[in-house]
């Protein structure tokens, strides 16, 4: 769990109180424009008074307390992301990501920006750089693997994310091409599939030269070439 939701907002203790402790949820929810929160904390404390006005200084008011503080630290986490500025709480791990995925949203990584891709997602900008090269020259991703594949960010961040990101505005297609093709088809079967000679023997003499390559972007980083010229082979 990210460090940054660790820290216990000063409502929850106030939460404490009976009769009004409830106030609290819903000062929370009033706060961040959460109507079920300010309903819950409202209606929570609007009973708590009834009974005391009905049953005078009960006992039964107290019962309250602990399903009343009970929510407060249910709802703390929501509270401080909807709270967060941009970036200050970002997916360490899978379960924040999951939280954060609930609260705001998942990513749409064919539509964000490269600010989105480090403030939100968290990835370092390195990575966010690569994705970008990469849907610069048209290419839409369509699943989480295609980040190592294509753009080298480690599966550990992948499988991070991967609660807060979505592949939406794209019609997968049906007989899907594998980009390494790039690493194992020989010069005359590129040329064929489309490929200009050039390009092509640049492509084998790369490989064969450096070994295989890792992902899309480092094809195009080790040989130069736009990844639109080979884009109809992947």
């Amino acid at each position: 769990m990210s460090s940054a939701l660790k820290r216990i907002p000063e409502w929850v203790w106030w939460s404490l109180f009976p009769v009004f402790g409830g106030l609290t949820i819903a000062y929370a929810g009033y706060l961040t424009k959460t109507k079920k929160w300010w309903q819950i904390g409202g209606g929570i404390s609007a009973i708590a008074l009834l009974v005391v006005v009905l049953f005078g200084n009960s006992w039964l008011v107290y019962l309250a307390v602990p399903i009343q503080f009970a929510i407060a630290m249910n709802i703390k986490n929501s509270y401080l992301i909807k709270i967060a500025p941009r970036g200050t709480i970002l997916p360490t791990d899978r379960q924040t990501a999951q939280l954060i995925a609930s609260v705001r949203g998942k990513v749409d990584l064919n539509k964000c920006s490269k600010d989105d891709l480090v403030q939100i997602l968290g990835l370092p900008i390195a990575y966010a750089n690569n994705i970008e090269l990469i849907k610069a020259e048209g290419y839409m991703f369509t699943h989480l693997e295609e980040l190592t594949e294509l753009a080298d960010v480690p599966e550990k961040s992948c499988q991070t994310i991967e609660p807060m990101v979505a592949f939406n505005y794209y019609e997968k297609s049906a007989d899907p091409i594998d980009w390494q093709r790039l690493n194992v088809l020989p010069l005359s079967e590129l040329v064929e599939l489309g490929l200009d000679r050039n390009s092509a023997a640049i492509i084998c003499t790369e490989r064969q030269l450096h070994g295989a390559y890792r992902s899309l972007v480092e094809v195009k980083r080790r040989t130069g070439l736009p990844i639109n010229l080979y884009k109809h082979l992947i």
